[in-house]
């Protein structure tokens, strides 16, 4: 299985609208279409809060997260520095003036600022062997005898019926590298993993891809079935100043607008 499907679209389409203004920019001087590049005005240190790909990856500043937040605001004169950091460090540093924003920020969790629209959706999911034949609609109460290895902090992120299972459930597990799980779930045969379901796709793809687990390929093959039992959750940006929110805002909703048509 690839990647999520609704990912790979938007991150293809997002890449697409670059190419074409890009294109449109070196072919037409006179051109003034709100997606060719501008020149760069400011500087914006954004923090970010977790590096998951396919949503954020560090090694080339890359990601559909930051390419979209990239994209978004390139049309007004903005060039993103992107900064790695934990919650609490990039919500301090934020507060003190010291980020211009945050990716993936919680309302909850500061007191100023200025938050962008909803931009992306994180859909966690069970996820279990379809040769198991475990019901597709399961609650969280079905969990509290299985094997669970789930992402760290879990316990307390995805609601409290969820949590009542780790603390009921002697073979609940949480681990830091998510990457993990899927071995874990397809090789060492646990009965569920907990996790986004486009970072499952882009790490079993990876995995499938690995030449160090090639032996175990046959496994990596294996069907799975996706147990939709939790909400999904919106995320969105949170800018020093209104005027930044403003143009982000704007310049997603132009990458959308192109995004639709291309798609």
């Amino acid at each position: 299985m690839s990647l999520n499907i609704k990912a790979i679209l938007y991150a293809s389409a997002l890449l697409i609208c670059l190419v074409i203004s890009t294109y449109s920019s070196a072919n037409d001087p006179l051109n003034d279409s709100p997606y060719s590049p501008k020149k760069v005005n400011s500087l914006v240190n954004m923090g970010v809060r977790f590096a998951i790909p396919p949503w954020v990856i560090t090694d080339n500043d890359s990601g559909i997260e930051l390419d979209i937040l990239k994209q978004a605001l390139e049309p007004a004169g903005y060039k993103v520095i992107p900064n790695y950091l934990s919650s609490t460090l990039a919500y301090s540093l934020f507060e003190t003036g010291k980020l211009d924003g945050i990716i993936n920020a919680k309302e909850s969790a500061i007191k100023t600022g200025f938050f962008s629209v909803p931009v992306v959706t994180f859909q966690n999911v069970a996820i279990s062997l379809k040769e198991r034949g475990y019901p597709k609609d399961i609650t969280a109460s079905f969990l509290v005898d299985k094997s669970v290895i789930a992402f760290q902090k879990a316990s307390i992120l995805l609601g409290d019926e969820f949590e009542k299972m780790t603390k009921q459930n002697s073979l609940y597990q949480e681990v830091a590298k998510q990457s993990l799980q899927i071995n874990l779930l397809m090789i060492s045969n646990m009965d569920f993993i907990i996790m986004d379901r486009s970072i499952f796709g882009y790490y079993w793809h990876e995995a499938r891809s690995n030449p160090n687990l090639l032996r175990a390929k046959y496994k990596l093959d294996q069907a799975v079935e996706f147990h939709e039992m939790f909400t999904p959750n919106n995320y969105s940006f949170v800018f020093k100043t209104n005027k930044m929110r403003n143009d982000f805002n704007t310049g997603l909703a132009q990458l959308r607008c192109i995004s639709s048509d291309l798609i």
